[in-house]
């Protein structure tokens, strides 16, 4: 089994009812073309891949992945890059890019902390820091929601098919008797 890691540069194909998804991953030896079942991925994410390398007739080589991590971003460039793909709304390069050399290796916790402080970046109202903090957390309380329903044996297909919010997850939970932690 391989052992990949990069970033999401381009997200292909994604096949909503399955989760299906084809993405091209960017790491120090180039970029590589990834198959599987990974629902909530974003362009920009840091990850860590385990897989095989499978030959396909037309597309040619492939990893397809058998599991996954979403690292958080180690760098400056890595957090620029995670913040102007897209993954957050109303966050261009642009705006990536002036936040991270305003806040530099702060800037997750300057947004989780202290959202309010994202207003004094041009072009960012109060209103706007609140959407983004919003946003940053609504993500990281599906990531561990999704790790969460992993270790019980839910499948990566079944837990898309049945919920695409987290209130959908938490409503699965406790109906099994568990709870989110």
């Amino acid at each position: 089994m391989e052992k990949v890691t990069g970033y999401v540069e381009h997200i292909v194909f994604r096949n909503e009812e399955n989760g299906y998804t084809v993405f091209h991953l960017e790491n120090e030896d180039g970029e590589v073309t990834c198959v599987g079942n990974l629902n909530f991925i974003t362009e920009g994410e840091m990850l860590e891949l385990e897989g095989e390398y499978v030959n396909h007739s037309v597309y040619g080589n492939q990893l397809k992945v058998l599991a996954y991590r979403v690292k958080e971003p180690e760098d400056l460039v890595s957090i620029e890059r995670y913040l102007g793909s897209g993954a957050i709304k109303g966050i261009g390069q642009t705006m990536a890019s002036r936040i991270v050399k305003k806040f530099r290796e702060d800037t997750f916790r300057i947004i989780e902390e202290e959202p309010e402080r994202l207003a004094e970046i041009k072009g960012i109202s109060e209103r706007k820091a609140m959407e983004i903090a919003s946003q940053m957390e609504e993500k990281k309380d599906m990531r561990k929601s999704m790790i969460y329903l992993q270790k019980y044996g839910i499948s990566t297909m079944h837990r898309h098919s049945q919920w695409k919010s987290k209130a959908d997850c938490r409503w699965f939970i406790k109906r099994q008797g568990r709870f989110c932690q």
